[in-house]
C-alpha cells in the first residue's frame, strides 16, 4: 500500500473515470482516492478497487466544498474542465471552471500544504492553422491564432498559472511541484465526444468535406490516463520534473480523419463516402448559418457542434511524439494499438 492521498477532480467524466481505474490498478504510491466532480462518483468501467474512495459532489469554484475535499491530502490530479468548441461557446462559463476553477483549486492546495499538482490541459493550447508533423514539447509553439481560440485561451491561462506556481513555498517548508499533460484528442470507453457521431452514422455514408487528406492524432484514453500515474510516480521521486509539461500521446497512428474512424463505422455498417463536398462550399454555408444564428440571437440562442474550425481541423496536419514522457516520466502505453481499438470498438459498437 502506498502512502499518498490522491484528490481527483472531474473523476466522474469520460478521463476522469479512466484515471481512477488506473491509480486503482497501478497506482502504487496511493493508499486513498478521493474525488471532487458535479456529479456524484459511480463506477462505470469494470475492474477491481484495491483502495479506498471517498466522492465529494461539487464545483470546483465553491471554495468552502473544494477546501473540504482538499484537506489531508497529498497530491491533486486536476482533470476538471468545461470543453466547449460549438458555434457559439459559453466564454463565461469556460473561463470560470477552466481559470478561475483552477485557481480555487491551487489556492486550497497552499492553504492544505499539498506538493503535488498534476493539470489536464490540453493539445488545444498549441493547434492553429499550421501543419505540424511529428512535433515535440519543444518545436511546437503557441500559434498566432488557436483554431478552438475560446476553449484553448482558457487551457492556456489555466496551464500557464499552474507551471508558475511550481517551487511556491508552502507553509510547512516544502516547495510545490506543478506538471502539465496535453492529451491529444480522445477516444474510448464512456466517450462522449464521438458517440453523437457514432449514432447518427449508423447504416449510413459519412460524407468527407474537403479532401480530408490532412493527418490527425487521437490517443486512446487509457494510455492517457497512465500516464496521470506515472507523472504521479515521477514527480515524486524526482521534484526536478516540475514546471514542464508532455504531450499526452500513444501509439495510435497518425492518420486522415476517415482513417481513423473507419474501424468504428465499420462496427456500425457505415462507411466513408468516396466522393466530399468542397471545403469552400461547406466554409460559406457554415458562416452564413453563423451570421443568421447571430442575428436570431437576441429573441432565441440557437447553436450547433460543427463550425469552420471543425473543417480546419479535418483538413490540418497536426501529430506529435511522446519522447519527452517517455524519457522523462518512463511512461509507455499501456494498451498497444490493437488493444485500444479493440477496447473502442466494443464501445462504439453499442452506443
Amino acid at each position: 500500500m502506498g502512502s499518498l492521498v490522491v484528490l481527483v477532480t472531474g473523476g466522474s467524466g469520460f478521463l476522469g473515470q479512466h484515471v481512477i481505474k488506473h491509480l486503482q490498478l497501478y497506482g502504487d504510491c496511493v493508499k486513498e482516492i478521493r474525488i471532487l466532480d458535479c456529479l456524484p462518483f459511480k463506477k462505470k468501467l469494470d475492474y477491481a478497487d484495491s483502495k479506498p474512495v471517498t466522492s465529494f459532489t461539487g464545483n470546483i469554484t465553491d471554495e468552502e466544498i473544494v477546501s473540504e475535499a482538499c484537506n489531508g491530502v497529498d497530491a491533486v490530479l486536476h482533470i476538471a474542465s468545461v470543453i466547449d468548441s460549438t458555434m457559439f461557446p459559453n466564454k463565461q462559463r469556460l473561463h470560470e471552471v477552466n481559470v478561475k476553477g483552477t485557481e480555487t483549486m491551487l489556492t486550497a492546495c497552499k492553504k492544505h500544504n499539498i506538493g503535488i499538482f498534476i493539470y489536464c490541459s490540453s493539445i488545444a493550447v498549441l493547434q492553429g492553422y499550421e501543419d505540424v508533423q511529428a512535433g515535440t514539447e519543444t518545436t511546437v509553439s503557441v500559434p498566432s491564432t488557436l483554431m478552438f481560440p475560446s476553449y484553448g485561451s482558457t487551457k492556456y491561462l489555466a496551464q500557464n498559472t499552474v507551471l508558475n506556481d511550481n517551487g511556491f513555498q508552502l507553509k510547512n517548508g516544502e516547495k510545490m511541484k506543478t506538471l502539465a499533460i496535453l492529451p491529444l484528442t480522445m477516444y474510448g470507453e464512456l466517450d462522449s465526444n464521438l458517440t453523437p457521431l457514432m449514432k447518427s452514422m449508423k447504416n449510413k455514408t459519412f460524407p468527407r468535406i474537403g479532401p480530408m487528406k490532412a493527418y490527425a492524432q487521437f490517443a486512446y484514453v487509457g494510455n492517457v490516463a497512465m500516464m496521470f500515474v506515472r507523472a504521479l510516480e515521477s514527480l515524486v521521486k524526482n521534484p526536478e520534473l516540475g514546471g514542464q509539461y508532455f504531450f499526452g500521446a500513444d501509439d495510435t497512428p497518425a492518420n486522415p480523419v476517415t482513417g481513423f474512424l473507419q474501424p468504428f463505422l465499420g462496427c456500425l455498417n457505415s462507411k466513408i463516402s468516396s466522393w466530399y463536398l468542397p471545403y469552400w462550399l461547406m466554409y460559406i454555408c457554415l458562416t452564413l448559418l453563423y451570421l443568421i444564428l447571430l442575428v436570431i440571437r437576441p429573441i432565441r440562442k440557437l447553436n450547433v457542434p460543427m463550425t469552420t474550425n471543425s473543417l480546419a481541423f479535418n483538413n490540418t496536419t497536426f501529430y506529435v511524439t511522446y519522447d519527452k514522457a517517455k524519457t522523462l516520466l518512463g511512461y509507455k502505453p499501456l494498451y498497444d494499438y490493437e488493444n485500444s481499438l479493440e477496447n473502442a470498438i466494443k464501445f462504439y459498437a453499442n452506443v
